[in-house]
C-alpha cells in the first residue's frame, strides 16, 4: 500500500483543512518537534482505512477522531496498492446530545489514470470511481481484502507505532508466519493445495 494523498479537516490536531501529499515521493519523513501531528498523520491513514488509530485506547470509539469543539471531521487517503488507485473517506459527526458517530465511509477504486491532484477541484464522490464500501461495516470486509492485511498486521507491518517492533519479533511462530504469508502473497499456494486435494 503506498499512500498519494491525505486530506484532513478537524480531524484530532489538524483543525483547519490540510493536504500532506505524497504522490512523488518514494521515501518520506515525518519530522518535527513533539505536538506537531506526525502520529496524527499515521493515525489518519489508520482512520481513513481501518475506523481506528493504534494510539487509541477504545478502537471501537471514533470520538478521538474529533478534533475539540468542532462538529465534524473528515479524512481522506487516496492510495495505489496492486497497480490500482483507491480513495478512502470517513466522515464524523458530533450529534445534539454531543455524541460522535460515523456520518460516512467509502471505499471506491478510482479510473485508471486519475490524477489525484483533481481532489482539489470539488469532485463530487460520484466521480472518484467505482464503490466498493459505502458504510464502516462493508469497509471492514473492503480494505483488508483491497490490501492484503487486516487491521492488527498493517500495524505490525506497515504502521509498526513506537515501541512495538519488539511485538513483532518475539510474536508466536504462527503469528510471525501468518503476517508474512499476507505480506508476500503467499497464499496463492494455499490455493492451489486446496484445488489439488480437491481434483484429487
Amino acid at each position: 500500500m503506498r499512500p498519494l494523498r491525505l486530506d484532513l479537516a478537524g480531524f484530532a490536531a489538524f483543525r483547519e483543512p490540510t493536504t500532506v501529499d505524497f504522490t512523488d515521493a518514494d521515501y518520506f519523513a515525518l519530522i518535527g518537534p513533539t505536538g506537531a501531528g506526525k502520529s496524527t498523520v499515521l493515525d489518519a491513514i489508520c482512520f481513513a482505512l481501518y475506523g481506528t488509530a493504534p494510539r487509541w485506547r477504545n478502537t471501537a470509539s471514533v470520538a478521538n477522531a474529533l478534533a475539540p469543539s468542532l462538529n465534524e471531521a473528515r479524512v481522506r487517503l487516496a492510495f495505489e496498492t496492486a497497480g490500482q488507485r483507491y480513495v478512502a473517506t470517513r466522515v464524523v459527526r458530533r450529534d445534539s446530545r454531543g455524541r460522535v458517530k460515523t456520518a460516512g465511509a467509502a471505499l471506491q477504486r478510482m479510473p485508471v489514470g486519475f490524477d489525484v491532484r483533481k481532489l482539489d477541484s470539488g469532485l463530487t464522490p460520484d466521480d472518484l470511481g467505482e464503490v466498493l464500501a459505502g458504510t464502516p461495516s462493508e469497509m471492514d470486509t473492503a480494505v483488508p481484502e483491497v490490501i492484503g492485511l487486516p487491521y492488527d498486521q498493517f500495524l505490525t507491518c506497515v504502521v509498526l507505532p513506537q515501541g512495538q517492533f519488539a511485538e513483532f519479533l518475539h510474536a508466536k511462530p504462527a503469528a510471525r508466519q501468518q503476517i508474512l504469508v499476507n505480506l508476500l502473497g503467499l497464499s496463492v499456494y494455499e490455493r492451489v493445495r486446496e484445488r489439488a486435494v480437491a481434483r484429487a
